[in-house]
């Protein structure tokens, strides 16, 4: 699942984190730095300092990202998958929140 957040001087990235398939409330893995980050030349904008996705698609064994980047441009990342499941790091406590 990809993930969108702001870090530190408010510059918005994108996040990676593996779900269960039977349990999607339980994470297993995630990245402990992000996915993709603003470059310097994404740092201007309309909106400064930000990629975010709305979505992506695997073909083949790549993971395909079309983001955009401070409300002017766009772009397109992609990621091998097995590459990017051997940088997560496996999460031992997980909660799942409760929204009853």
């Amino acid at each position: 699942m990809l993930t969108h957040g702001v870090g530190p001087m408010r510059q918005y990235c994108i996040g990676a984190m593996l779900l269960d398939l039977e349990n999607p409330s339980k994470v297993i893995g995630r990245l402990e730095e992000p996915l993709l980050t603003p470059s310097e030349e994404e740092r201007e904008g309309y909106v400064p300092n930000v990629v975010y996705s709305c979505g992506a698609i695997i073909h083949g064994n790549e993971l395909v990202i079309p983001y955009a980047r401070s409300d002017v441009h766009s772009g397109i990342a992609t990621v091998n998958v097995d590459n990017l499941i051997k940088c997560m790091k496996p999460v031992k406590s997980n909660r799942a929140s409760n929204s009853n």
